[in-house]
């Protein structure tokens, strides 16, 4: 659907002037790749009080995890490819604004081939212009979308804005590497568990949405709302990183082509061998969970809406629990996977996955993860409790915490085993393979659930639930050296 930026996530998460005006990085300079630095399997010196004064005083950190927490605010309502929250919200909005379900689908799709063509390109401008410009670029396009949206109320307007969002995939894969620079390798889980706490603003974004369906405000007019005081938001980040973020170093390269388009297929073509050689089973991996991850999002908030009855504000409820949560996971994974090693912190987070297949599977049979009991009554004592007890809010919470959690594990993994000259690229390609293998899944989806129903489409996601755990319980998902054949490219 419509991330804000990779950079939030998240990128997934998920995150101007004219793109003419961004300084290139000059084309002669000779490419220094970085090696993945081994792994440490015990834990670093520096304590966690200390580990955290070092990553919020390096680089220009501070200054993008504090433009973060703003775009924080809006992510849960608005940001679906990282964090996948938009059509929560967007599933309601669109039919009450005279939308049919067939033109809803050509939005998405004509966002997707936009995205699609952006993400392909983002990748290369990403590594071969001012990663600093770039990240202001993307805020500046965001909010532009954000500003349509506000003002939109039929079809054209929704268009424009879901092609600005989707356009801004063009500068996000560079501002996603102008973040990477700022987080040092040491501590680069800590860093980005404490950048996913972002997502935790969301709670004043839902608050606010919350409040205004109470007293009656209509849904519309209380999205466009958000969406106006967004663009606001988004404006003022594009103006505190155009003025506070400090300049990239030159990425130095050799080997270039004179000819333009030459040197794209060139380096993107090196840049897929690549990260292929280097994360071949993580690779994988991450096909095979954007494909699970597929299955599951088309179901789920049809699941809950239509199958199990949850409104939009026991939905809402749902949401704030899972952030309230999420905050401090994020920290805690994010350290432990600095200080006990990757691996571990991967299995203990993904096998968590099966487990809230599993209960939404059986949520019709066991309506409450209580005694039923003591759950009838507490509802009866506090009618608001409902949409708490019941197991499929027990699934669901479970399965959006695990998401930011696994995503925090992805950003860090990426992190830690991209050589910085070939990051953009890295991520478009990283993101463009998922993002095609999950484009695969909504229309067998639609075909099973539409005919079978809910069960056999999560039946299929818990399989590959389980495949996926297997994959990282026997095989070696750690980055291998970067060969010589590509120090030189």
């Amino acid at each position: 659907m419509i991330p804000l930026n990779d950079d939030h996530p998240p990128e997934k998460p998920d995150t101007p002037p004219d793109a003419a005006t961004v300084d290139p990085i000059p084309g002669d300079r000779e490419l220094t790749p970085e090696v993945p630095p081994p792994e440490k399997t015990e834990k670093p010196k520096k304590g966690f009080f200390a580990s955290l004064k070092s990553v919020l005083t390096f680089g220009s950190y501070s200054v993008y995890l504090i433009t973060s927490w703003i775009l924080g605010v809006f992510g849960i309502i608005m940001q679906s490819y990282l964090m996948l929250f938009l059509r929560d919200f967007l599933i309601f909005y669109m039919p009450e604004v005279g939308l049919v379900y067939v033109a809803i689908g050509f939005i998405v799709l004509g966002y997707m081939a936009v995205e699609l063509i952006a993400r392909f390109f983002g990748g290369y401008i990403g590594d071969n212009y001012n990663r600093k410009w770039l990240s202001v670029i993307t805020m500046f396009v965001s909010g532009i979308g954000m500003f349509v949206f506000a003002f939109s109320s039929g079809l054209i307007g929704l268009v424009v804005g879901t092609l600005l969002f989707a356009g801004s995939s063009l500068f996000s894969s560079g501002s996603t590497s102008y973040i990477y620079e700022q987080i040092e390798p040491e501590h680069s889980g800590l860093a980005m568990g404490i950048f996913q706490t972002s997502s935790g603003f969301g709670l004043i974004g839902l608050a606010i949405v919350t409040w205004l369906l109470a007293i009656g405000v209509p849904f519309v007019l209380t999205i466009q709302v958000v969406f106006y005081v967004g663009f606001l938001c988004f404006m003022a980040t594009a103006i505190i990183r155009a003025v506070f973020l400090a300049e990239p170093r030159p990425i130095v390269r050799k080997q270039v082509e004179t000819n333009r388009a030459r040197d794209f297929l060139k380096q993107n073509r090196n840049a897929l061998k690549l990260l292929w050689v280097i994360l071949p089973v993580f690779t994988t991996v991450l096909i095979l969970d954007a494909l699970s991850d597929g299955f599951y999002r088309f179901v789920s908030t049809f699941y809950l809406n239509e199958a199990l009855g949850f409104s939009i504000g026991e939905i809402s409820i749902m949401l704030i629990v899972v952030l309230a949560f999420s905050i401090p996971l994020s920290v805690w994974v994010g350290s432990f996977f600095d200080t006990r090693g990757s691996r571990r912190a991967i299995v203990i987070v993904y096998s968590v996955m099966p487990i809230t297949l599993i209960l939404l599977i059986l949520a019709p049979l066991f309506p409450f993860w209580l005694p039923i009991s003591i759950a009838e009554s507490l509802i009866a004592s506090y009618p608001i409790l409902e949409p708490l007890m019941s197991t499929a809010f027990l699934a669901i919470a479970m399965k959006n915490i695990n998401d930011i959690l696994w995503w925090t594990l992805i950003l860090t993994y990426l992190r830690k085993a991209l050589p910085r000259s070939e990051t953009a690229k890295m991520l478009s390609i990283f993101f463009i393979v998922v993002f095609l293998a999950n484009l695969i899944t909504p229309i067998p989806s639609g075909v099973i659930y539409t005919v079978f129903g809910a069960l056999p489409v999560l039946g299929i996601a818990l399989i590959l639930n389980l495949i996926i755990l297997g994959f990282l319980l026997l095989a070696n998902v750690e980055p291998k050296q970067i060969p010589d054949e590509f120090k030189q490219m």
